[in-house]
């Protein structure tokens, strides 16, 4: 889709405000995006350098991890997070002191590093995203050792590069739980109204009473181009639940993070 098309398209689905948003970001995403490119080729060229420091951090500290891995090779693992919220996020998984942890939507990878740091020294850490997914979604193969250098030692890492939508997907998270419900689930993937609400109803069985749900974009004015029907779902779904709500701005296009207690 050449630039004039893409333009009309905005405009067309999501208004002349989300356009000029998109216009003035469109600089300093291009000039991101080519930094991590940059940082990709480089990790590429270096990856037994690249895995040796992932291995070697260590923390505990919430704020330590988060601005570790936005500025690990210029942005390679760079989590689509505002810090602010994730970090408070991150505060709360760190009291829970999970063993047991789902995330459904990795893409550049830092919120799963966040949470294999945080996580229990023998935690089980499943990661389920959709190559060439249509919300950002689908890492390289050559990643995956990467992203596998995450864990800890004794820290056991399932990379599935499959459909959560799909039943055999859920089947495998249950053979890989054995059993064990999960203690944290984080849903960022399809943001969909029915992709959401898919991911939540399939996998909200799988976790303990007591365990956390968080959902990312949940903010209210997000625009469906950022955000889909993540907010109208949570605005659904936040009823039936004692739930806590990081947004850094009512106002902000998009982001945001809800966390259920579930």
């Amino acid at each position: 889709m050449n630039i004039i098309k893409k333009s009309i398209f905005v405009i067309k689905n999501y208004g002349v405000k989300a356009f000029i948003k998109k216009a003035i970001r469109f600089p300093i995403s291009r000039l991101n995006l080519l930094k991590q490119k940059i940082a990709e080729r480089k990790a590429r060229k270096n990856k037994e350098e690249v895995i040796k420091s992932l291995k070697s951090f260590s923390s505990n500290n919430p704020e330590e991890i988060f601005d570790f891995s936005w500025n690990f090779y210029s942005g390679l693992i760079r989590p689509w997070q505002i810090k602010e919220e994730f970090v408070e996020l991150l505060k709360i998984f760190k009291e829970l002191n999970p063993k047991y942890i789902l995330e459904i939507g990795t893409a550049n990878g830092g919120s799963l590093f966040c949470f294999c740091k945080l996580a229990r020294d023998d935690a089980t850490i499943i990661s389920i995203d959709l190559p060439k997914g249509p919300f950002g979604g689908g890492y390289p193969e050559w990643k995956i050792p990467i992203y596998q250098a995450f864990v800890k030692q004794n820290q056991k890492i399932d990379l599935l590069r499959k459909d959560s939508h799909q039943q055999d997907t859920l089947e495998e998270v249950k053979k890989i739980l054995n059993d064990n419900q999960l203690d944290f689930l984080f849903v960022d993937a399809d943001h969909s109204y029915e992709g959401v609400k898919k991911d939540f109803e399939m996998y909200s069985p799988l976790v303990r009473k007591g365990g956390i749900i968080a959902f990312h974009d949940i903010a209210p004015k997000g625009n469906l181009e950022f955000s889909g029907g993540v907010p109208i779902f949570w605005q659904e779904v936040k009823k039936q639940y004692k739930i806590q709500e990081f947004i850094k701005d009512i106002n902000q296009d998009g982001w945001g993070i809800g966390v259920i207690y579930f």
